[in-house]
């Protein structure tokens, strides 16, 4: 990632900056005393004032390399600036002069660089082979004072790091070497370049944060969601093995009894209770949630591989799972990986509505005991779920929906089969066919 952005930054910049590239500029003007001119070759602008005595750069190449020198005065901030150079090669502290840059040869044209958007006048430059050796260049002129521009090397070579130190060196630039509006930089190809660049990373960046975010989003639903809708709880034992990804005894049951609690014959709660601490060896803890907060919830289920939730009147269960906010709780636990079994009530609250609990209300005794109004369920399937389906339940399910294409939201069980969905996947399993009316 760290190369591609890098290589972007680099691409958009010489895109947009093409033929106008120049010098890299250094503020040497900034610091006293000698400088030092690291990879002579590589080109290179040196701003730089004079104040009342000549100024010395110094180069130390251990192999031969092309010398190229060029003197240039920023205009209009010091039009009548004329300066000189002496090249020196400094042998056992011994100084040789081995060149000269006279500034009473040269013209001194206007010349106009547009990389930065600046006047210069272009006085004499240098270009010769050299040996390996440490060199002195001298710059002088009759007074000594004055703002220049001692331009060295001809190859133009910028990394990222070098195109960074120009976004903070050019407007400074601007602003105190030649006095004029920093927003001036905005203005040159790099200013240009620099702004699109910026826009084509953010714009990059951007679209790397959507895609792995889609990436993580589609591993998570395909990864998380597992539920199990029974009509008859642990009668699907075997179903519910095949589920385990670790031993039996590895296994924490949350095992909800909420919808029970209406209830006279608790029959079913103990057999389901049997079945799974004592057949299957699962670690089961006993859970209402009634009259508690999420929070408190939330504490309790967090560390349970199996969220089951036992059957019993289905309006009094959701009522309950409203008030402690279950529905959310449940979907952020699925995420996590966690399983939901649902048994009869358990399985119709997990649809999108529960108007098939109050079908067979009178043979079921699920009575909507609490008097709710919105029969919205958990939403935790796209469709509504039938349990304890009986061949002569059928003309019950065609009265409540009578058109056949609006049965295609509707699942129907019975007590031999459960749902099985795991991520987008929804499938009957069990005994016998899938129940179609």
């Amino acid at each position: 990632m760290r190369k591609i952005i890098q290589f972007l930054i680099i691409f958009f910049f010489l895109f947009v900056a093409g033929n106008v590239l120049a010098h890299q500029p250094r503020l040497v003007y900034l610091q006293s005393g000698n400088v030092n001119i690291s990879n002579p070759d590589i080109s290179q602008a040196l701003y730089d004032e004079l104040k009342g005595e000549p100024k010395n750069y110094f180069i130390d190449s251990s192999k031969d390399f092309e010398l190229y020198i060029n003197l240039l005065v920023p205009t209009p901030e010091n039009i009548n600036g004329r300066y000189s150079a002496r090249i020196f090669l400094i042998n056992n502290d011994k100084e040789q002069q081995i060149a000269e840059l006279d500034s009473g040869l040269s013209d001194w044209p206007e010349f106009y660089e547009p990389f930065g958007r600046d006047y210069y006048l272009k006085g004499p430059e240098l270009d010769k082979k050299i040996s390996a050796g440490k060199y002195k260049i001298e710059v002088y002129s009759k007074d000594n004072q004055g703002k220049y521009v001692l331009a060295v090397g001809k190859k133009e070579a910028y990394n990222v790091q070098s195109i960074a130190n120009v976004y903070w060196q050019l407007p400074y630039l601007k602003l105190t070497f030649f006095k004029t509006s920093v927003l001036q930089f905005f203005l040159t190809p790099f200013g240009i370049g620099g702004v699109a660049t910026i826009g084509a990373l953010l714009i990059f960046l951007a679209l790397i944060n959507y895609l792995v975010a889609l990436i993580k989003k589609i591993i998570r639903h395909n990864r998380a969601k597992t539920i199990l809708l029974t009509s008859n709880g642990m009668q699907m034992k075997n179903e519910i093995m095949r589920l385990l990804q670790k031993p039996a005894y590895d296994i924490t049951v949350a095992f909800i009894t909420t919808a029970a609690k209406p209830e006279e014959n608790l029959d079913y709660v103990k057999r389901d209770w049997d079945i799974m601490r004592d057949e299957m060896g699962f670690n089961v803890e006993e859970i209402d949630i009634d009259n508690k907060k999420e929070s408190e919830v939330m504490k309790l289920l967090e560390f349970k591989d199996i969220i089951f939730v036992e059957g019993g009147n289905t309006f009094y269960l959701l009522n309950s799972m409203r008030k402690c906010n279950f529905g959310k709780i449940i979907k952020k636990l699925m995420k996590w990986g966690k399983v939901y079994i649902g048994a009869s009530a358990g399985s119709i609250v997990a649809g999108r509505t529960i108007k098939t609990a109050s079908w067979l209300e009178a043979e079921y005794g699920n009575e909507n005991l609490v008097k709710l109004k919105n029969l919205k369920g958990l939403n935790l399937v796209p469709f509504d779920i039938f349990v304890h389906y009986e061949p002569k339940n059928a003309e019950i399910i065609k009265k409540n929906i009578p058109w056949k294409w609006q049965r295609r939201r509707l699942k129907i069980i019975t007590d031999d089969q459960a749902i099985l969905v795991q991520g987008r996947e929804a499938m009957i399993i069990g005994q016998g066919e899938a129940v179609v009316i």
